[in-house]
């Protein structure tokens, strides 16, 4: 079972949790591959670091920013880290990093990692049964789409009430390698595999964790359905 996080013991108790995302040729540069503001760029990079934190059962403590843009961006990426923080009521957060000063690039680069801690009784790793039944929240985006179609984002207030949810085992933010990947590696489901009405594509990237993948108690599926009405995709196998 692998997820993209990486756990240190610091107690019998209490581990600590470090998450990290990139970002590479998205930016305002003219050899930038995708243009967008770095406003953009910045919220996009920590969201995928702190919803990998979150997914596992961690509370975030500090940010790292390794920023390769330049100097002049460094404050309104710091700036974006707190506000985003702050809206989803996260606060007292360390934030550090660094800036490469010294050359030029001709394209964008950030970097942001996000440090949490988890008590060892309350990860919420392992706790899929066999019998759960998978759905998407959310739909897979990368690049331009991830621009010109916001509204198929799933939304951080969303993903926080689906951590939160009783009938929810997992939520697992889906990476550039798509919903299909992320179920092999993380719960072993090589079966063939679609998603109901055929809504999305499982292989496809899902960029910065445009999408989730949920397990949940197959009792459950209406109540879900209804809950989180317009957002989630079950996921068929065999």
């Amino acid at each position: 079972m692998m997820r993209d996080v990486i756990f240190i013991p610091l107690s019998a108790h209490e581990e600590l949790v470090i998450a990290a995302d990139g970002a590479g040729g998205i930016g305002e540069k003219k050899q930038d591959v995708v243009q967008t503001s770095y406003q953009i760029l910045s919220q996009y990079t920590y969201r995928v670091a702190l919803m990998e934190c979150l997914a596992v059962g961690a509370v975030p403590f500090a940010v790292l920013v390794q920023n390769f843009i330049s100097d002049e961006v460094w404050q309104m990426v710091i700036n974006e880290i707190r506000s985003m923080s702050e809206q989803i009521g996260l606060t007292g957060l360390e934030i550090g990093g660094s800036t490469e000063s010294n050359m030029p690039l001709v394209q964008s680069a950030l970097g942001i990692t996000v440090l949490g801690k988890v008590a060892k009784d309350e990860k919420k790793v392992g706790n899929t049964p066999d019998d759960a039944a998978f759905a998407v929240a959310g739909l897979p985006l990368y690049g331009e789409e991830v621009l010109t179609r916001p509204d198929d984002v799933l939304p951080l207030d969303l993903f926080l009430r689906l951590l939160r949810h009783p009938a929810i085992y997992e939520v697992v933010p889906v990476g550039s390698n798509g919903v299909k990947h992320e179920l092999e590696q993380v719960w072993g489901v090589t079966n063939d595999l679609r998603a109901e009405g055929d809504r999305l594509d499982v292989r496809k990237s899902a960029g910065p964790a445009t999408c989730v993948i949920i397990s949940f108690n197959e009792a459950e599926k209406e109540e879900l359905g209804s809950e989180f009405a317009g957002w989630l995709t079950p996921l068929k196998m065999g």
